[in-house]
């Protein structure tokens, strides 16, 4: 097949991948709306609650920044606690990665189950919550059935030129694959996509384990600009939220990173297979994210207040020698 065909193929397959997921995210939020906000209901009553209740919106809603974007409208509105709200999102990104980890089985047997019951509660059944139940089932089939076709389309791509040459210099190069993994993850604004894209093009060959676990970690950092891109129109409150869950991410991504640079990829990985192994890693790596991290979300929570702090706030200090500042508010 033809190197361009391949790569249209790829898009194609990329694109119903990014839509399966939204497909499934807004079934769960349509028919389910009630049951999401009992949980972050009753994440509030303390950073372990939070953690679980966190990881199972997660893995409802398939998106950790779901998660995020909804933590940050009961922040703002003072419905909940910056350091509760980040033990929230530390559960929700390993719930995230359990998704991933559930969507990496061969499940092929699931697509035409699927899209026959989803098809048929979708378009037949009477019912909000049942059509919208069928929209979720459908999206899990489309899910399934785009991983496979990015497997097809990557088989190929081993025999060419250009990629072992890019995969080469990735292998050798951790940090350039780090922030490609991050931009990457940014650009398709779904880390569930980008990490069964990565594990996907390691299962082909594509990719090797000393590219791919940067990918990963870049991925993670990727995971968490995009709240934090989305939230930058928020008030300052909202924004500690994403900004804490960056902050834990990029600093573990960096630890990680530098001990898989310095001691090499751990021998219990290189027993697996490529796909398997990348998807292993960054299960384990968001259990002990929140493991280690749940017990800073309060000093965490402390910084992201200094860094987002509102410049006209700091101006409204007073000083002997020039008094209280004006206001220009008419």
């Amino acid at each position: 097949m033809h190197f361009s065909l391949l790569l249209l193929h790829l898009a194609g397959a990329t694109l119903l991948l990014l839509y399966a997921v939204h497909m499934v995210r807004t079934g769960m939020e349509r028919a389910y709306a009630g049951l999401l906000r009992r949980l972050l209901g009753e994440a509030k009553g303390g950073t372990l609650r939070a953690v679980t209740g966190g990881a199972a919106m997660a893995v409802m809603l398939q998106s950790s920044t779901a998660v995020a974007m909804i933590a940050c409208g009961f922040v703002a509105s003072g419905l909940l606690a910056v350091p509760v709200g980040l033990a929230l999102l530390l559960g929700a990104d390993f719930g995230s990665a359990l998704v991933v980890r559930i969507l990496s089985f061969d499940l092929g047997w699931l697509v035409p189950v699927c899209l026959l019951v989803g098809g048929i509660m979708h378009l037949k059944l009477s019912g909000e919550r049942l059509r919208e139940t069928g929209r979720m089932l459908l999206g899990i089939g489309f899910i399934l059935l785009s991983l496979r076709f990015i497997s097809e389309a990557t088989g190929p791509l081993r025999h060419a030129e250009l990629l072992p040459v890019i995969a080469g210099y990735l292998a050798s190069d951790a940090m350039m694959a780090v922030l490609l993994g991050a931009l990457f993850t940014w650009l398709i604004h779904s880390s569930v996509g980008a990490i069964l894209m990565i594990s996907a093009f390691a299962a082909q060959g594509v990719i090797p384990l000393e590219a791919g676990l940067p990918l990963i970690l870049g991925a993670n950092i990727g995971s968490g600009l995009i709240a934090f891109w989305l939230s930058r129109s928020m008030d300052g409150a909202a924004q500690r939220l994403p900004l804490g869950n960056l902050l834990f991410r990029a600093a573990a991504a960096v630890i990680a990173l530098v001990m898989v640079e310095t001691l090499g990829v751990p021998a219990i990985l290189r027993g697996l297979d490529p796909a398997t192994a990348l998807v292993d890693f960054h299960l384990a790596f968001n259990a002990v994210l929140a493991l280690s991290c749940l017990p800073f979300v309060k000093p965490v929570a402390r910084l992201a207040a200094r860094l987002t702090q509102e410049p006209e706030a700091k101006a409204t200090r007073t000083s002997p020698a020039n008094g209280p500042a004006r206001s220009t508010a008419r």
